[in-house]
């Protein structure tokens, strides 16, 4: 690839030659197939199939996913339509995704473009030279953009096919930004209508789109307001253009801002033990700082044996002092803050890029209770550092011996970048492949670890070969360890089940235990979930039957204002043990717990159809119409009118009245 040379036609052919190795570099994956999270919101999705390609369908499947306050309705359609035009094909979404990387790795290049240029002029019209900024814009660009398109901590963006939600806010984030930049230009040429019109226009649908991809989305503005700072100034004291800038940041950033830390902080607070979670806030607070600096070592310097799917087993850090190490990590991230702040007019490059990096992590690595550590996160973030770290290697205001070896670094960190990406993107291309290295690479990771075990089975693994032995003590490994959660031990007891073995006593009193000292996540409900699947087809002894229901009870008794925990244990009454009468109880109680929960009205009206309750079942569906303003249950909505004017007595043949997870 050619870094530096300066004419645009070479730097046009230097553009096209590095999209097409980003493709190369990920065409290696493309064959790979579903994972984790791709699951539930894409395979096992009813709700995301089109039976007729109108608004009303495309709508509905677009909100068709529980994931964020907003559903994310622009991905879950893209979704939809690729699922509608191409069935499940994970290659396909998998290309869609490669095409989406391909566009932003454009506008990265753009924007870094327009960034180094408006240095460069800045520093000239105030004749400032410690402003102005010694590289080349357009090699500047190209190197910024090669690194984010190959660096490896972005390969989760591009192959986990859900995470094309990060991908596509990305996408409206960089493009609102060049928006805004356009039109700051604009205005300050004096074409103040355009140049606003661009603004407004860069924020607000840029924005738009971008929260509808993914909540991530919600930082368009401080991105715009960092490059306001340090690109334009805010226009001149006292103007027009400043008193403008400022109320639409505070109409766009400020009271939303402040009206989210309403919501959200008060809530947080006054429940620090973050329900769901195995950690509490004090906890999820340290350990985010030695994430950054995990997440600023892999972008820079990326190790192929940290970077995985799977950071279930990233060290918990109890206090400021438990590790030792937290406290410094601390300080060493306030000083990087503080010298980026320092360096505003001597490497206003530096600056922005450091700073860039930390803007994402305000929503995703402070008090907001997510998961403690994923790489894509760092999908914007990275651009920062690599925008830092190239206006340092690549400036030309140092004339010294050492130009051609720092030249020669942004090159072999480039190629390092794309062989390591090439590399785990070949590991990507298939799911036993990628399950073996992530399980040997993670061996402390729950989730590693059983996965393998889940993709043996998936594979055809029979009980009593060597690979369902195989299969069985992934389980058991992965039980084993800390913070593993319910799955591991639910889908043992499973395979005990397959293979007509008795399942030890000791195990149902884990469960019970877990369930007794820790908050259930969505996996561990996930886990519940499948003890009730699993016994489908066998014939479970009656011992089982009852630590399972007794199981459900406690978690439901721990619990008490967890609906989904009462719709299992519902489940578990009107379908194993057959206590009709307990089990519809559970049903109303839901229903009066929860009554906007479209599924929960749908599992009383199935419930009421089935004993033949026929009046009672239509005023059910009609709550159902009414609280299912997406109609994602619109397919169950029919099929349970349809039984409902068959008049068919259904009461023996029960549906299973249970949500999606």
């Amino acid at each position: 690839m050619v870094l530096f040379l300066h004419n645009e036609m070479k730097q046009f052919i230097g553009l096209t030659l590095l999209l097409v190795l980003a493709a190369v570099v990920y065409g290696q994956g493309l064959n790979g197939g579903y994972v984790f999270d791709d699951l539930p919101n894409i395979v096992r999705n009813d709700a995301l199939v089109i039976e007729d390609l109108t608004p009303r369908e495309l709508l509905a499947a677009a909100f068709s996913s529980d994931s964020g306050r907003l559903n994310r309705p622009i991905a879950m359609a893209s979704f939809a339509l690729e699922r509608h035009f191409f069935g499940l094909n994970p290659r396909i979404m998998k290309i869609a995704n490669v095409v989406v990387h391909l566009v932003n790795t454009l506008l990265v290049y753009a924007l870094a473009m327009v960034m180094a240029q408006r240095l460069k002029a800045r520093g000239r019209d105030r004749q400032d030279t410690r402003l102005g900024i010694g590289v080349q814009p357009a090699t500047f660009a190209l190197a910024v953009a090669a690194a984010w398109a190959l660096a490896p901590i972005n390969l989760t963006a591009v192959l986990y096919v859900v995470q094309r939600m990060e991908a596509l806010a990305t996408l409206f984030m960089l493009a609102g930004l060049l928006a805004y930049v356009t039109g700051r230009v604009r205005i300050d040429s004096g074409q103040l209508r355009s140049g606003f019109a661009l603004v407004l226009g860069g924020l607000g649908i840029g924005g738009l789109l971008a929260v509808l991809s993914k909540e991530s989305g919600a930082m368009l503005p401080l991105f715009a307001l960092l490059l306001e700072w340090l690109l334009f100034g805010f226009g001149a004291p006292g103007s027009a253009v400043r008193r403008g800038l400022i109320w639409i940041y505070v109409t766009i950033l400020v009271l939303p801002a402040m009206a989210a830390l309403m919501i959200v902080v008060p809530g947080i607070l006054s429940e620090p033990s973050l329900p769901g979670r195995p950690f509490d806030l004090q906890q999820r607070l340290w350990t985010q700082v030695h994430a950054m600096w995990f997440y600023i070592g892999n972008i820079l310097i990326p190790s192929p044996g940290a970077l995985t799917l799977y950071h279930d087993a990233f060290p918990l850090a109890q206090r400021w002092h438990e590790p030792w190490t937290t406290l410094p990590a601390l300080l060493g991230l306030v000083a990087l803050i503080g010298a980026a702040v320092a360096l505003v007019r001597g490497a206003p490059l530096v600056s922005l890029g450091i700073l860039w990096f930390f803007v994402p992590h305000l929503l995703v690595s402070t008090i907001i209770p997510l998961e403690l550590v994923y790489e894509h996160r760092n999908h914007m973030a990275s651009i920062g550092l690599f925008i830092a770290v190239f206006s340092v290697f690549l400036s030309s205001r140092f004339d010294d011996a050492l130009k051609s070896a720092r030249h020669a670094a942004v090159f072999g960190l480039i190629a390092l970048y794309g062989l390591l990406t090439f590399m785990r993107a070949g590991e990507w291309s298939d799911p036993f492949q990628l399950a073996y290295f992530e399980a040997t690479r993670q061996p402390d990771s729950p989730r590693a670890t059983y996965e393998l075990g889940y993709v043996i089975i998936q594979q055809g693994a029979q009980p009593g070969s060597p690979e369902f032995d195989l299969a069985l003590a992934q389980f058991e490994h992965a039980a084993s360890l800390p913070r593993a959660g319910l799955v591991p031990s639910a889908t043992r007891i499973i395979a005990h089940w397959r293979q007509g073995v008795p399942v030890p006593d000791d195990w149902w009193e884990n469960l019970k235990e877990y369930v007794r000292n820790y908050p259930l996540s969505a996996q561990d409900i996930s886990g519940l979930y499948s003890l009730l699947q699993g016994h489908d087809g066998l014939r479970l002894n009656a011992h089982d039957v009852e630590k399972l229901g007794g199981l459900l009870a406690f978690a439901r008794e721990k619990n008490p204002r967890r609906s989904v925990l009462i719709t299992l244990h519902a489940n578990y009454l009107l379908n194993i043990a057959q206590d009709f009468e307990a089990g519809e109880r559970a049903l109303r109680e839901v229903t009066v717990m929860t009554p906007r929960d479209a599924q929960a009205w749908a599992n009383l009206a199935q419930h009421q159809i089935a004993k033949g309750e026929r009046e009672q079942a239509r005023h059910s569906l009609r709550r159902l119409r009414e609280v299912d303003q997406h109609q994602r249950l619109r397919r169950q909505l029919r099929h349970l009118e349809g039984q409902l004017s068959n008049g068919e007595d259904r009461s023996q043949d029960r549906a299973k009245p249970a949500r999606s997870f």
